[in-house]
């Protein structure tokens, strides 16, 4: 997805009562009159065509009226919903995917690799990966590639007790690193402009490093099931953070449109 899609998709969270329940808005006001505004009409027809965005239209005086779809929340979100990710029960098994592709099939490689690493995967060793679970795009690129996953492996490795788990976890993926992100992005929840500075252009140009941030550490992020998350992980402290400021961002917003409108 482009980077001034996912923009887009990021304004109209703003509306969607901050992250979790999408309510239909008037797209003439707040950070939907800003797309409008900005050249964002293709955007917004395309995200409805692909059904990350719902619309209808008031019987009284036609005005459109739009919500984020639950694909488009997610999509707004990095990809994946964190609270879904971080409270789903564990069954105590660890997916490991194996695989030994020929030089000569880089492409491939890099390919996997990639897919890995989005779903959230992380590498234990050389061509050894693990996760908690089977993420839906492992299954999708199973389907796409069909006779091409010859060279991929999945087995199931039940649980040797958590500290071994933790121990996988620790070598897996680069927690130190996740958590540096994810301060980074406190740190800019805390340049929120205040509301005797705000105004609509500083309110964007923050919510664009906030958007960025946010991004840059969800999707580095596993996600991974309470029960094996490392001590001292900031990913909850960030989102909840998140909602709190994204919610005043969003009345900031409505005040200085209110405003102009006066």
């Amino acid at each position: 997805m482009k980077a001034k899609t996912e923009l887009l998709l990021y304004h109209l969270m703003w509306t969607a009562d901050v992250l979790f329940r999408p309510t239909f808005r008037h797209l003439d006001q707040s950070f939907e009159g800003w797309a409008y505004k900005n050249g964002f009409l293709q955007q917004i027809q395309r995200l409805e065509a692909d059904g990350f965005l719902e619309s209808n239209r008031s019987s009284l005086d036609k005005k459109r009226f739009a919500r984020l779809s639950e694909a488009g929340r997610v999509a707004a979100l990095g990809g994946r919903d964190p609270e879904k990710a971080w409270t789903a029960s564990w069954d105590a098994k660890w997916r490991l995917f194996l695989f030994d592709i020929p030089e000569k099939e880089r492409t491939l490689k890099k390919q996997l690799h990639r897919t890995l690493t989005d779903c959230g995967c992380g590498c234990l060793q050389g061509s050894v990966w693990i996760a908690p679970n089977i993420p839906d795009g492992i299954n999708r690129f199973f389907a796409e590639r069909g006779e091409d996953c010859s060279h991929l492996m999945m087995l199931e490795a039940p649980s040797r007790g958590l500290p071994v788990d933790r121990k996988m976890v620790a070598a897996a993926w680069n927690f130190p690193r996740i958590n540096e992100r994810y301060q980074h992005h406190l740190e800019t929840l805390k340049q929120f402009p205040s509301s005797a500075k705000s105004s609509p252009r500083t309110l964007l140009d923050w919510s664009q490093l906030e958007n960025q941030a946010w991004l840059d550490a969800v999707r580095h992020d596993p996600l991974l099931p309470s029960i094996l998350q490392p001590s001292g992980y900031l990913g909850l402290k960030a989102w909840k953070k998140r909602q709190a400021v994204l919610r005043e961002a969003l009345s900031e917003a409505e005040k200085s449109e209110h405003n102009r409108e006066v």
